[in-house]
């Protein structure tokens, strides 16, 4: 085993574990470290005799430099996988006020006991994401970022960050064009109780919208499913590309 080969193992090593740790979570739970260590060693185990050659710097800051953009750049192409279910889940946080369950702001993983609607779509995300063999397609993506830039030898390209500006805004209107039938229906709702609410002045129009609400936002949300899976299907069939446009050739 030659100190090159092991030197592009320890690179392939670093840009899978950077990779790994953008992975989404369920239900708010992190993936152990310990398997996400073994995950990233497997990986690299496995791609280490396909991946070009890579040549040992000759000092340790060209060997310390070499490694950290490993990480950035696992840890950017991770991130564009991760952005697809953050468009679902600030779907489902605009859903769920829209329905009337109010939901917890932040940025971290929704939890069932606090959003469940917001849960409940990323879990499908998930789900769907298996079901439609972006997995194998992202590892395709990784393993051919080495092709374009080699282990040890990473870098952007120059176009990266306008690259990744651009994929966020697309991804913010995925996230409110699922969130748009529920949208649409609070304003509907909110308009048709203000007029009731004239015509009726006695009638307790807040309590009663607040139910029709929910009960409308909840009857939409078990029919919008297949509308969700079309555009998570275009989403995640994009997700190659979007890897490989932000690393140098």
């Amino acid at each position: 085993m030659s100190v090159d080969y092991l030197f592009a193992w320890l690179m392939i090593l670093l840009r899978s574990v950077g990779l790994i740790l953008q992975l989404p979570v369920i239900a708010g739970r992190t993936i152990p470290v310990t398997i996400q260590v073994a995950l990233s060693i497997g990986l690299a185990t496995l791609l280490a005799g396909i991946v070009p050659a890579a040549t040992l710097p000759p000092d340790l800051w060209g060997l310390i430099g070499a490694a950290a953009m490993e990480v950035v750049i696992g840890l950017a192409l991770g991130f564009v996988v991760r952005m697809s279910f953050g468009a679902v889940e600030m779907a489902g946080r605009i859903a769920s006020s829209e329905i009337g369950l109010t939901a917890t702001p932040g940025l971290g993983a929704p939890e069932p006991s606090q959003e469940p609607v917001a849960a409940l779509l990323t879990t499908m995300a998930m789900v769907l994401f298996f079901l439609f063999g972006a997995h194998h397609a992202v590892l395709i993506a990784f393993a051919r970022s080495f092709q374009l830039s080699p282990a040890g030898h990473a870098a952007f390209e120059p176009g990266a960050g306008l690259a990744l500006v651009s994929a966020s805004a697309e991804l913010i209107e995925l996230g409110v064009r699922i969130a748009a039938p529920f949208l649409a229906m609070n304003f509907l709702i909110n308009l048709a109780f203000s007029v009731l609410g004239r015509a009726v002045p006695k009638m307790s129009v807040f309590v009663v919208s607040f139910s029709a609400r929910a009960l409308i936002g909840l009857g939409l949300l078990s029919t919008a499913g297949g509308l969700i899976a079309r555009y998570l299907y275009v989403e995640f069939g994009d997700l190659p590309l979007r890897m490989l446009q932000l690393v140098h050739t």
